[in-house]
């Protein structure tokens, strides 16, 4: 056997550790989404509602218009009372709109005009009903949802040697590596009425120290396995909500490390072929003689 030197990563800690991320929230505009599509079919020459916001409420959103077929004009779009856009037939125009509070269309000529009208809308509620259930869901800072693999955890440029005694009795040098995790969260209520609403993402995070064997040259790494999230509204006339996120991760101290091992050169094996075909079966002679 001969014996060779190869470089390889070493784990020179490896902790397991449960972190808890709280936090009471006050919802100050929780968000409800609707996508609304109407189909037109109008009385040229009239103004016709398609869709008004509810009282109370600041909506906001995409307006989209398609105009099929009509009395041989123009298609008049009118959002929150003032004409925004018109068209031909057969041309769509999407709008954004800061507030929306309705949207109708007028056709000009004679006849019957046909189009339809699509509203990605967004609503902020003023006033908030009883949550019948109430879901956590881990995302990004834009709202996307996320795996636990995926909130952010990585270690601060800090660390500090302290001296710990173990249960043997043995003192030995440690290192004290600060943590930072973060992670957001939107939360969605589903109110007694079928109403959903739902929050803008909300930002949890924490520093924590950990105890691991991370000498100088090591590298310190931090997953998150597992992630929990639970919330409960406080109360409904001064909305407030409490969130709790518990995770479980892993942090490792791993390091480059040379080794000496004992082994021979392999090569690779002839290739074993397999014979598909059938062996040839030898036929009796007819006894003829």
């Amino acid at each position: 056997m001969e014996k060779h030197c190869v470089h390889v990563e070493k784990v020179f800690d490896w902790v397991t550790r449960s972190v808890k991320l709280t936090k009471r929230e006050a919802l100050t505009e929780p968000i409800v989404e609707h996508n609304i599509c109407v189909n037109v079919c109008a009385p040229c020459g009239e103004k016709t509602i398609v869709w008004s916001a509810e009282e109370h409420v600041h909506a906001f959103g995409t307006v989209t218009v398609v105009y099929e077929q009509g009395c041989g004009q123009q298609m008049d779009v009118l959002i929150n009372g003032e004409i925004a856009c018109s068209l031909q037939e057969g041309e769509s125009r999407s709008l954004t709109m800061a507030r929306l509070r309705d949207v109708h269309v007028e056709c000009k000529g004679n006849g019957t005009c046909i189009g339809r009208v699509c509203i990605q809308l967004h609503q902020q509620l003023d006033r908030l009903g009883d949550c019948e259930h109430i879901r956590c869901i881990l995302t990004d800072a834009c709202g996307q949802p996320i795996e636990p693999e995926q909130i952010a955890c990585h270690t601060l440029d800090e660390r500090q040697t302290v001296h710990v005694t173990l249960p043997n009795g043995k003192r030995v040098e440690l290192q004290k590596v600060y943590v930072l995790v973060e992670t957001f969260v939107v939360l969605q209520c589903t109110q007694k009425d079928g109403t959903v609403w739902k929050t803008k993402p909300i930002s949890l995070a924490t520093v924590e120290d950990v105890l691991l064997c991370a000498p100088a040259g090591t590298n310190v790494v931090c997953e998150t396995v597992v992630a929990d999230c639970k919330a409960a509204l406080l109360s409904t006339t001064c909305p407030q909500i409490f969130i709790s996120v518990h995770l479980c991760q892993h942090i490792q101290s791993l390091g480059r490390v040379k080794i000496e091992m004992e082994g021979t050169t392999c090569t690779p094996r002839v290739e074993q072929q397999v014979d598909i075909c059938p062996q040839h079966v030898q036929i009796r002679r007819c006894p003829l003689r």
